[in-house]
Order: structure tokens, then C-alpha cells, then sequence
């Protein structure tokens, strides 16, 4: 039970720091953000990057070429391993990896509304025009036989996708939280300081 609520604790605090970052820092090209929860020998972790960083456009792929480039985008964040390189003495597994698009007009996207039709028509009109701006978002949880060996985690991320530029973390850990940014001359998360 005590796990549990760990566990839920991390999620929200996960949330929390996705939201402040979000509202902290504008959609900038170029940036990314990762927020990572390490618990017990779990590690929690939320990427999302601009899509003119992933594949160079940020409106709905129209050509065939860009519905390609966003499937295959898709498939690489899909697969974490591809991405980051942890301490191989800690023996990391993925358990669970997600990824998808969202947009930056999907903030309402589920909410309730008793004038919603009146609403709908000004969130129209108030977008008319704009190009929304899409942005790549995954998810990983990663198990490790042996946390206590982590040191790093390695972002190949930069590798895979050469128009990112830098990436802005914000690290929960048994011993709090910090907030630290990496980029692609010096893609290492030092985990032990």
C-alpha cells in the first residue's frame, strides 16, 4: 500500500512539473523537456519535443512523405533504447513506452462545458488562421536489476533526431528534485553528483 502511494506521488509530482514547465517556458524550436521520476528501481520518464524538432514541420502531415517521416518519428520515440543509453551495471529494461502527438490547441480536449457550443465557436474563432503547432510527446517506465549502479543516462535522442538542439530536464529523485538542461555536445545526465 505504501508503494502505491509512492507511486502516486511521483505521477503527480510528474504533472506538476509538466505543467510548470509548460507554463514556464514558451514552445521554443530546438527544446525539448523530460521530467524523470526514479523510484526504487523504477524510472519514470515523459518527453516532449516540438515536431520541427522530430521531423521538421509541426502542422498535421499532409504528403505521403510526411505521413512517413511521422510514423517513423513515432516509432523511434516508441522505442526508448534507441534513444537513451543508461549505465549498463544497471541493468535497465523497458516496461511500458507510449508516444503520440498532441497538439498545442488540445489543452481543452475533454474538458466539460454547460455553453459548450458558445465556447466551441470562440475556440475556433480565436485559432482562425493559426497553424497549430504539434508537439511529439512519449512515455517510458524502464526497471533496473541494479539502480544502485546508475550513474548516467545518455541522451542518443540528438542522434536520432538532428533538429534538437537541447533538452530541458527536470530529474524526482529519493534525494528531491533538480532541474538541470543537456544538448547535443553534451547529451550526459550525470545522475551522481
Amino acid at each position: 500500500m505504501m508503494r502505491y502511494g509512492l507511486l502516486s506521488g511521483l505521477s503527480v509530482a510528474i504533472s506538476i512539473a509538466t505543467s510548470m514547465a509548460a507554463a514556464q517556458s514558451a514552445h521554443v524550436h530546438g527544446e525539448g523537456r523530460v521530467n524523470i521520476a526514479i523510484d526504487g528501481n523504477n524510472i519514470f520518464m515523459a518527453l516532449e519535443s516540438p515536431g520541427a524538432d522530430i521531423v521538421g514541420f509541426e502542422h498535421e502531415a499532409r504528403t505521403s512523405d510526411e505521413k512517413a517521416a511521422v510514423n517513423q518519428a513515432l516509432a523511434k520515440l516508441g522505442d526508448p533504447m534507441l534513444l537513451m543509453r543508461f549505465t549498463a551495471d544497471a541493468s535497465c529494461e523497458v516496461r511500458r513506452a507510449s508516444s503520440e502527438i498532441e497538439g498545442e490547441h488540445d489543452e481543452h480536449e475533454g474538458e466539460e462545458h454547460s455553453e459548450h457550443d458558445e465556447h466551441e465557436d470562440e475556440e475556433h474563432a480565436e485559432h482562425e488562421g493559426e497553424e497549430e503547432h504539434g508537439a511529439f510527446v512519449a512515455e517510458y517506465e524502464f526497471e533496473c536489476a541494479h539502480i544502485g549502479a546508475l550513474d548516467f543516462i545518455e541522451f542518443t535522442y540528438f542522434s536520432q533526431f538532428s533538429n534538437s538542439q537541447s533538452l530541458d530536464i527536470v530529474l524526482i529523485d529519493g534525494s528531491g528534485q533538480r532541474r538541470e538542461e543537456i544538448d547535443r555536445a553534451n547529451p550526459m545526465l550525470q545522475l551522481k553528483k
